[in-house]
């Protein structure tokens, strides 16, 4: 899988900063399956686009911040290298992203500074990467993608038609390997300024200090998180196995779900479990309602699709779904969970009794418009 590097971009003399960008860029998007798009215009102003994959925006905002219309496009601050190591060395301003994220999630760096912003498959970082040092500049890159690829494994997992799982370890595998890298920048670093403690600069000396802290602290943290990872992927394997040397299991499995009274037809396709129902009825304030028969889409990776497909009402297939997307609210764990370990049987019982269960609080259209039944 290829990125598209510096889409729509404006600014000259790319050409040698996208042959350092390219590789990290490359390999995030084979790790991820799905193009990686960049945007860096000279506006500082870059819409949020849809579709086609990543959509990377770099040192812009997805629009001019209202508060700020009248003064410049770009208001700036200093922020440090999001590397650690001689502040001064990465310093590069940053845009103030106001309101505009409100919709979407700021990511903060370990001051609490506003460094990147995610709006849907939007990514947008707010300091000019461009102005980094060459040999900062692709750690820099993999660092913010870390932050930013963190908070979308849902939505990643969705695009790519992966398990969660799945995008959990290649997240983590990309993080592994940026935390070695920074490692090795740092002891470059190091090697090529060591500290001179005869120069009497304690600042120097806390300066070395301060890198080597926290390189502690991210090996730690990434130990901790690789040793979760283990553990994980050891119960997935156990899982796997069992699934794989169960064939005889699985058919029961199936035909147990035929046998469950308002199934009426099961399909397995590519990538997702299909159930048919029959008529499914339900009862709000005493008053009995035929919502109709349905079709469950079960993806593998947990998420659900729910259509009607005798009564629906306009885009409205059940009082709390909407156009096929169920507001599944706090039972939506509990159905990943039930898929994550192939328990079909009881995936399609929670199904089913959701859709028997009708709450006037929560619905997105009333129950009126079906057809209520004689009592």
């Amino acid at each position: 899988m290829e990125p598209l590097v510096l889409a729509q971009s404006d600014r000259k003399g790319h050409g040698s900063v996208a042959g350092l960008l390219q590789p990290v860029l490359q390999e995030y998007a084979r790790a991820l399956e799905m193009p990686i798009l960049i945007y860096a215009p000279d506006t500082h102003v870059s819409p949020p686009r849809g579709g086609g994959g990543l959509h990377l925006h770099i040192f812009a905002l997805p629009a001019r911040p209202h508060r700020l219309s009248i003064l410049p496009v770009t208001p700036s601050l200093d922020m440090p290298a999001v590397l650690p190591g001689d502040p001064h060395q990465g310093m590069a301003g940053a845009l103030a992203p106001g309101s505009l994220f409100t919709h979407g999630r700021l990511k903060h760096d370990p001051q609490g500074r506003a460094i990147a912003g995610v709006l849907s498959d939007n990514i947008y970082l707010f300091f000019d990467l461009f102005g980094y040092p060459g040999n900062l500049m692709p750690v820099a890159l993999r660092k913010s993608l870390d932050l930013c690829l963190s908070g979308m494994t849902e939505w990643l997992s969705l695009q790519s038609g992966r398990l969660p799982h799945q995008i959990q370890v290649a997240l983590h595998r990309l993080s592994h390997r940026t935390t070695l890298m920074t490692l090795d920048h740092t002891e470059c670093g190091d090697q090529g300024n060591p500290p001179d403690p005869s120069d009497g600069s304690a600042g120097a000396i806390r300066d070395q200090m301060a890198v080597v802290e926290h390189s502690l602290k991210e090996l730690s943290r990434q130990m901790a998180l690789q040793t979760r990872l283990l553990g994980s992927c050891r119960e997935r394997v156990r899982t796997l196995k069992e699934a794989g040397q169960s064939e005889n299991l699985l058919a029961r499995e199936f035909e147990a779900l035929l046998e469950v009274p308002e199934v009426r037809e099961v399909e397995v396709l590519g990538d997702r479990l299909r159930i048919f129902t029959d008529t499914v009825d339900t009862i709000v304030a005493g008053k009995r309602y035929r919502l109709g028969c349905f079709r469950l889409d079960i993806r593998f990776n947990g998420e659900v699709a729910i259509t009607n497909l005798t009564q629906p009402y306009g885009y409205y297939d059940h009082p709390h779904v909407w156009n096929a997307k169920p507001c599944l609210g706090n039972i939506r764990p509990n159905v990943s969970k039930l898929v994550g370990e192939f328990q079909w049987v009881a995936t399609a019982e929670l199904l089913l009794e959701y859709l028997k269960t009708v709450n006037p609080n929560g619905w997105y259209t009333p129950i009126d418009h079906w057809e209520e039944l004689p009592a």
